[in-house]
């Protein structure tokens, strides 16, 4: 496997970054929501909570970055392998924009055959039924079973 080598300090401090900056954004947000009373938490309880855990464990990262020795690196993909990787962080990313254009089903077929294409050498047919028997699944478990209400798309069931 072909690696390039990369400071971890420099990782640990620049996820420690961006996740700082996502919380105060999150939080940001979430303040203008409604608090609620006591006896009836308003919408604003949940997303605070879980913007202050994000800002929590952002500053451990950063703190953890700081203590890192500069020498130490770790090693990430690189070739092949990094095209594997940034196209499964592709598929991923039109996976939930395609959620809410296309549904649960649809979508759900659309990445595992894409996915399954450019990790493995199966045929097509395969695949596609594959896909298949997968987002059904999918969809009988969320769905049907334990009743969390998906996205349907531009076209209803």
């Amino acid at each position: 496997m072909k690696t390039a080598s990369v400071q971890k300090r420099k990782g640990y401090l620049v996820i420690g970054g961006c996740g700082l900056a996502a919380a105060a954004v999150y939080l940001g947000l979430a303040f203008r929501l409604p608090f609620g009373e006591m006896d009836q938490p308003g919408a604003a309880i949940f997303p605070v909570v879980v913007g202050l855990i994000l800002m929590f464990a952002s500053l451990t990262t950063l703190w953890e970055g700081w203590r890192i020795d500069r020498n130490e690196r770790v090693d990430l993909p690189a070739g092949t392998d990094l095209r594997r990787l940034l196209s499964l962080i592709g598929l991923l990313l039109g996976y939930f924009l395609a959620l809410s254009v296309l549904g649960q089903i649809i979508s759900s077929m659309l990445f595992c055959a894409l996915l399954m294409r450019s990790l493995s050498d199966l045929g097509w047919t395969r695949i596609a039924a594959y896909s298949l028997v997968i987002s059904i699944s999918l969809y009988a478990l969320f769905v049907v079973i334990l009743k969390v209400p998906m996205p349907r798309g531009i076209w209803t069931f």
